[in-house]
């Protein structure tokens, strides 16, 4: 066998003109991406070397800021401790609070102004807002100012609060004393202040009034070489707070003050998020707590990493940020950092656009390119792809493409091979209406010839024929008879293709076709019962139309038998055919022979009856002995496929009630029991008078019954 060089394994390719754009893209799209990411590469690093500056110069100028909070006021507390080490009685007096209060007007971050001494005796200076008229109902509404003093310790831990408020200083708008037991020489910054002798910067912590961080100074007051007492002042974060908003590495950027070793936050953009509710007091935020999900998971990243710069992605909207931590100097007496936030997209975004809508201009010249490219080679690809079809077309025998077959090609060598391959699906077209199509398939796949040779397989075979055709034919003029006809074999053929079966010829008015070859199936007895349905039901269906038309109808007869057969190519080695022959070919054809006798449409053997059985609706007629076998066998009526709902294979109720019926006749005809056969014949005629089952077998019973 000589090997067929053209056949090929199945697999996917691309369209010619698909191949001939996509062999454009490729060569183009590259060297513009690659001119796209390069330029894109040094833009980059350009503004992340610009980020890098601005971020350090932001993270300096935080530094300084922080130390600009907090010098000045310290340098305001050295002087009110020198006045005090001098003249240890001024503060006692009521004049000294126009010094406190010049010195809280000095810096606007300054919320508070006080001097403690070694006896208790405490006097301050402060700022009124709404947080503090509202922590105590005496305060006057109108008040902007408070001042107010604890006597020095007189034998008994409880003393008095004399508390006085200005609207406008120094204009008294209401006074008021108050118990107290607070001790400012118990908290732990007065007593650091006493042991170093040096600046304390405490905090920060909770105002107790406001809610807002704030951090405290003390500076030792000493006379005479002993410590007497405490210049001290708290500083309200609020302004380091509101530098921090308005000097932002990039407008979406994020600097924050905390605390290097407890990563407590000092100052944060926005001060209500720099403290927090925790079991009902008010707490200073942490890093790993505050209401900020990209600050928590830098914290989170510089934890693990032990990394102070780095790059993450938002967890919240993804887009990539750069993190930085830096220490405050040395000479700073806190361990604070300045931790900063910043959107590379802030630099590159413009980059990125700008990358972006070049991509979109390119995408879109590409694109317009591309479909001139496509339309010019699918006017030149398209009569091969064409070809390309029709052959495919060819190897599944659907001939799909003839219908739909393009100009012919102006290029002299396609041109041929269109008319070479048209010539050849005819021709093919041709041969398959006389050879099985799954022979020609199989021929057509493999590439082998066909041979002389059959082979024994297990196949059902069906004949159909039509009642007094012969009396049909000399009644109807010949083109009527053929029109007619036509449509018959048309129908069967269809229904019985329907159902995978193979047409092996026309005989006549009859039909020849089989089940189980060339391809096998596990279900051709059944198949074959279907398409014997469908075929019937279609074939009542047109007679009706007929009917109505005025022609006369066909009435349908069928013989389905299923065996051992000889299968495959028999005749001449210059003709062949592919058919079925055997025991099994002759007993279908007698079967559709014995619809005469008892009126049937549908005769089935006992061989199809058993492999199906319980999957088909089928009464019982008789035992016969058909021409050419010496065995008698039982031969049944089909009358429907159990469990379909398909109107052309399901039973109806009368069906199934007159095969139950007949099968009870059946036991007693079989048994010789002819007298009861009879009378069970005669109840089915009486309810189903039309039945020519029971007509014709209660006349065999009283013919052959004893007299």
């Amino acid at each position: 066998m000589r090997p067929n060089r053209w056949n090929t394994s199945n697999f996917s390719a691309l369209r010619l003109s698909a191949a001939m754009s996509g062999l454009f893209v490729l060569l183009s799209i590259p060297v513009l991406i690659f001119i796209l990411i390069y330029n894109y590469e040094r833009s980059s690093a350009a503004i992340n070397a610009t980020l890098n500056d601005v971020v350090t110069k932001t993270k300096q100028a935080s530094i300084e800021d922080a130390k600009n909070l907090i010098d000045p006021v310290a340098t305001t507390l050295r002087l009110i401790a020198a006045l005090s080490a001098e003249d240890p009685q001024f503060f006692r007096k009521e004049e000294s609070r126009e010094l406190l209060y010049q010195a809280l007007t000095s810096g606007r971050q300054i919320d508070a102004v006080f001097v403690s001494f070694e006896d208790g005796f405490h006097r301050v200076v402060t700022r009124m807002d709404d947080d503090r008229r509202r922590s105590d109902p005496k305060i006057p509404s109108s008040a902007n100012w408070h001042s107010s003093y604890i006597d020095s310790f007189a034998g008994r831990p409880r003393r008095v609060r004399h508390r006085t408020f200005y609207d406008t200083w120094p204009h008294v708008v209401g006074s008021y004393d108050v118990d107290t037991i607070e001790d400012i020489r118990a908290l732990a910054g007065y007593q650091a202040a006493k042991s170093t002798l040096k600046l304390v910067v405490e905090g920060p912590w909770p105002n107790p009034d406001t809610g807002y961080p704030v951090i405290t100074l003390r500076v030792p007051i000493v006379a005479d070489g002993q410590f007497i007492g405490c210049a001290s002042g708290n500083i309200t974060l609020n302004v380091l707070s509101d530098f921090l908003t308005s000097h932002r590495a990039s407008p979406h950027s994020t600097t924050v003050i905390a605390s290097a070793t407890d990563a407590t936050i000092i100052a944060y953009p926005d001060p209500k998020k720099g403290v927090r509710l925790e079991n009902g007091r008010v707490e200073l935020a942490r890093l790993d707590t505050i209401a900020d999900d990209d600050l928590r998971e830098a914290y989170r990243l510089r934890h693990e990493t032990k990394r102070d710069n780095f790059f993450f992605h938002s967890p919240q909207h993804g887009q990539e940020i750069s993190a930085t931590f830096t220490r405050f100097p040395e000479t700073f007496d806190k361990p604070w950092e300045v931790v900063t936030l910043t959107p590379t997209d802030d630099f590159v975004g413009t980059l990125k656009r700008t990358n972006r809508q070049m991509i979109a201009v390119i995408g879109a010249l590409t694109g317009i390119e591309l479909l001139l490219i496509y339309f010019l080679s699918r006017r030149l690809s398209l009569p091969i792809e064409s070809v390309s079809s029709a052959l495919r077309s060819v190897k599944d025998l659907t001939f799909s493409h003839a219908d739909a077959m393009p100009p012919p090609s102006y290029i002299r060598e396609v041109k041929e091979l269109q008319t070479a391959v048209s010539l050849f699906e005819t021709s093919l077209r041709s041969f398959s209406s006389f050879v099985p199509l799954d022979v020609v398939r199989k021929l057509i796949k493999t590439g082998m010839p066909l041979r002389l040779g059959v082979e024994q397989r297990f196949m059902t075979v069906i004949f159909t024929d039509l009642k007094d055709f012969s009396t049909l034919s000399e009644q109807m003029a010949p083109n009527d008879l053929l029109s007619q006809l036509s449509v018959y074999f048309e129908v069967v053929s269809n229904a019985i293709a329907e159902e995978a079966g193979t047409v092996d010829k026309f005989i006549g008015d009859g039909v020849m076709a089989f089940w189980g070859a060339p391809v096998h199936r596990e279900d051709h007895v059944l198949r074959g019962c279907c398409g014997a349905m469908r075929a019937m039901r279609r074939m009542e269906q047109l007679d009706a139309d007929w009917r109505k038309e005025g022609r006369p109808p066909f009435h349908l007869r069928v013989g389905l038998h299923c065996s051992d057969v000889l299968v495959g190519n028999v005749g001449s080695t210059e003709r062949l055919s592919y058919t079925v022959m055997g025991d099994g070919v002759n007993v279908a054809a007698r079967l559709e022979g014995i619809n005469k006798t008892f009126g049937t449409t549908i005769c089935i053997s006992d061989s199809v009856f058993e492999a199906v059985e319980p999957e088909i609706i089928a009464r019982p007629i008789r035992k016969v002995q058909v021409k050419g076998r010496k065995r008698e066998f039982m031969i049944y009526e089909l009358m429907g496929i159990k469990g379909n709902d398909d109107p052309e294979l399901k039973a109806s109720e009368h069906a199934v009630a007159l095969c139950d019926r007949t099968r009870d006749a059946s036991i007693y005809l079989e048994r010789g029991e002819l007298d009861q056969a009879a009378r069970h014949y005669e109840d089915i005629l009486r309810d189903f008078p039309d039945d020519p089952v029971a007509t014709s077998l209660l006349a065999m019973c009283r013919a052959e019954a004893p007299v």
